[in-house]
């Protein structure tokens, strides 16, 4: 009786080759036949034991040697895209911003290769973070065009090591590297041409639930077309340390190409919340402001219109018990009319946030009616609403975020810190300032220097013979005297207005060294801090009680508390009403 043996696995040429077909659809074979003739179990074990000693002595069946070249064919592809896309991109992105006259009726695209055409035939050297000079000499773009920023380079500081040649000039601000200047010929350029409104439109719209006379009517919010007249070049003016805005601009990149990705949410979530939390004077507002323009201005291909809603969060609470739920549903029913156009980008900005968590958290201890749990319950609902759309960015603030609820902070994707400026920082905005009033020819018009050069000499900066380094120098020394005070940047861009206010008022034009001199007196005399005596130290001392007392830049003293529980911070500051318990 012959025994029946294992046939040999068939050679690669008796099998058509189809890696995608034979990897999704296998050929499939009884579980009782076997090479086309019925055998026993006791006959399939020997066929199976000998095809598998066979694969074992180095030899595979067809269908795995086709797995393997797909698996090797896909590395292959894959590495070929790789090269490619490195090709493909060698240079640093360039982002212009082209603002047309409010009638222009040009088409973009023309603009866009008239802007790209000028800058590569006319200017040797692109300075970033500038406007563009010397555009008005083309008749197109001099009958269309208002200005052209010039703004960060995407990809400068890995190609910064790699090609001399494309920067030409940058600052190391800490670890981190400022790219000023760039080669136009070696550098791929983002261009967005848009178009202002010409009359500033702000909708203010009011809580029409409540009975109140109309003296006493609270605005529930605002709504403004963008892009705005208002806010164009406040982008510029905000000046932050560790590249804070391009991580904002570039969440709100990525979260927009998840959408259009239609990426399910379920598996990769995200809730479109960024929250902006520091000391009071930092410009958290403003960068929010700044930021929903700046999406108006890039994302303007996918979003022809775009719009910000404010809202004030004071209004969203009921003098009559059990109302303020309604108003929180009526405010978002509001902003859902508005992100139902596909067409429109929309920016929800919530100012001060912590008086909405913090009111939660003082009712479930029982110190607030629970109609405050109400509101916050139903703005927590309204937020998860809102994160099925892909056309809508929630942009909150707060100065104090222990008093921020652990429910809505789970909610948030981006929390970020808007510190105090950084001396570098404090002189970009006080040379700012300055170079402003050289344009309006309240100052001599004067070169000031980078402050990688001013700051060392601060110490010798009034004994300088050249001017440039004297006046750098004093700048540089009163941008380090405020940072070790801790002025806001709010307060210091209020220098000028109090140091002409106090030194330099009358009519006679003062030199940029009477400015310098009249605000570092300013400086020393309104925010130095007190000097304290022996009595003062020893009364704080016995009147502790777990508060120490700190004093800041602003002259007022404030108190620290050294240990208390989150939700008893947010109990305090619902009890005063939103206002920051470290003023007491």
């Amino acid at each position: 009786m012959p025994i029946l043996e294992a046939p040999t696995p068939p050679g690669p040429s008796s099998i058509r080759r189809s890696p995608r077909k034979s990897s999704t659809s296998p050929v499939k074979t009884p579980s009782n036949r076997f090479n086309g003739f019925a055998t026993s179990n006791s006959m399939q074990s020997i066929a199976s034991s000998s095809t598998m000693a066979h694969e074992m002595n180095g030899h595979h069946s067809d269908e795995e040697e086709y797995e393997l070249e797909r698996i090797q064919t896909d590395q292959e592809e894959e590495d070929a895209m790789s090269e490619a896309s490195e090709e493909d991109e060698p240079y640093p992105d360039v982002h212009v911003e082209v603002r047309l006259h409010p009638d222009s009726r040009v088409q973009d695209s023309n603009i866009e290769y008239k802007v790209k055409d000028h800058i590569i035939e006319y200017v040797a050297v692109l300075n970033l973070g500038e406007y563009l000079n010397g555009w008005e000499i083309d008749p197109d773009l001099l009958a269309h065009v208002q200005q052209i920023w010039v703004e960060e380079a995407g990809k400068s500081i890995r190609l910064m090591f790699s090609s001399n040649s494309i920067i030409i000039r940058a600052n190391t601000v800490g670890s981190f590297i400022a790219v000023r200047s760039i080669n136009p010929k070696q550098a791929n350029f983002q261009i967005y041409v848009y178009r202002p409104q010409r009359h500033e439109f702000i909708e203010d719209f009011n809580n029409e639930l409540e009975d109140y006379d109309d003296e006493d009517t609270v605005t529930a919010g605002s709504m403004r077309t963008l892009p705005s007249i208002e806010l164009d070049g406040l982008w510029q003016t905000l000046i932050y340390a560790d590249n804070l805005k391009s991580r904002l601009l570039n969440f709100c990149y990525s979260t927009t190409f998840f959408s259009e990705c239609l990426v399910d949410s379920n598996i990769i979530a995200w809730n479109r919340v960024i929250l902006l939390h520091g000391p009071p004077g930092t410009g958290k507002t403003s960068l929010c402001r700044a930021l929903a323009q700046k999406i108006a201005v890039r994302m303007r291909e996918s979003y022809p219109r775009a719009k910000l809603i404010e809202i004030n969060s004071h209004s969203l609470f009921s003098k009559w018990f059990s109302e303020s739920g309604k108003l929180v549903q009526k405010l978002f029913d509001t902003i859902t009319k508005e992100v139902e156009d596909d067409g429109q980008f929309v920016v929800v900005m919530i100012d001060e946030v912590e008086s909405l968590t913090a009111a939660r958290a003082a009712a479930m201890t029982g110190n607030e009616p629970s109609d405050s749990m109400r509101v916050v319950n139903a703005l927590l609902t309204q937020l998860d609403r809102l994160r099925v759309r892909k056309n809508v960015l929630v942009m909150t603030t707060s100065n104090l975020i222990d008093a921020i609820d652990e429910a809505f902070l789970s909610r948030v994707d981006l929390s970020e810190l808007v510190p105090l400026p950084p001396p570098e920082a404090v002189y970009s905005i006080l040379k700012g300032c300055i170079e402003e009033m050289m344009r309006k020819k309240m100052i001599k018009e004067r070169k000031l220097l980078e402050y990688q050069r001013a700051s060392v000499l601060t110490g010798f900066w009034e004994g300088q013979t050249n001017k440039i380094s004297r006046y750098s120098g004093g700048l540089a020394a009163l941008a380090k005297k405020c940072h070790e005070l801790q002025i806001s940047g709010r307060t210091l861009r209020k220098l000028p207005v109090l140091a002409h206010t106090t030194k330099l008022s009358g009519n006679r034009k003062r030199t940029l060294n009477d400015w310098i001199k009249a605000m570092l007196d300013i400086v020393q005399q309104q925010f130095q801090p007190p000097v304290k005596t022996s009595l003062v130290i020893a009364n704080e001392t016995s009147n502790g009680n777990g508060v120490v007392k700190n004093y800041h830049s602003n002259g007022h003293s404030h108190s620290r508390t050294k240990s208390v529980d989150r939700s008893q911070v947010g109990s305090m500051v619902a009890m005063e009403g939103g206002k920051d318990i470290r003023d007491e």
